[in-house]
């Protein structure tokens, strides 16, 4: 399968430097339609372009530094590669409440659906959780009261 992703390129003339936000439009396409797909990339591009347009017109949020946009195709291996993927022998674990199978080495918009036109596997894509609030703050908890028990019993030892 392949991914199609859709990337806006902004300048931030504070760092003197770029920065990129990253979605995807298609998701788990499956490599017998790729020639429809990647000939029809200018195609989506224009409407992901038209689409963003209007949603920060919508949110008033400035695009003055905004300077290109693509459309490109991101294979499987690397669209789901994970930093313990890339760094398999350091990886210590994501901090928070960031699985391993979710820790992506690089952000398609994985797990967002802000972009998404068709998942053309839905059971295929691996989800985390969406936590809620309450959920989050639970986990928090949970965490902490297992840190304090580690180290109630480092000292018991």
């Amino acid at each position: 399968m392949f991914h199609i992703v859709y990337s806006r390129h902004y300048w931030n003339h504070d760092e003197q430097g770029q920065f990129t936000n990253t979605h995807t439009i298609m998701r788990n396409v499956p490599y017998d339609n790729l020639h429809k797909h990647s000939s029809a990339l200018e195609g989506y591009k224009i409407t992901a372009d038209k689409q963003a347009e209007e949603y920060a017109e919508e949110k008033n949020i400035s695009t003055e530094n905004f300077f290109s946009s693509e459309c490109y195709l991101v294979d499987d291996e690397e669209y789901f590669k994970t930093y313990q993927d890339e760094y398999p022998d350091t990886y210590q674990g994501s901090p928070g409440l960031i699985p391993a199978e979710e820790d992506y080495y690089n952000d398609y918009g994985q797990k967002n659906n802000f972009m998404l036109v068709h998942d053309f596997n839905k059971d295929y894509t691996w989800f985390g959780k969406d936590f809620t609030q309450e959920q989050i703050d639970q986990a928090y908890e949970d965490r902490d009261n297992k840190n304090i028990k580690e180290i109630v019993d480092s000292y018991a030892a």
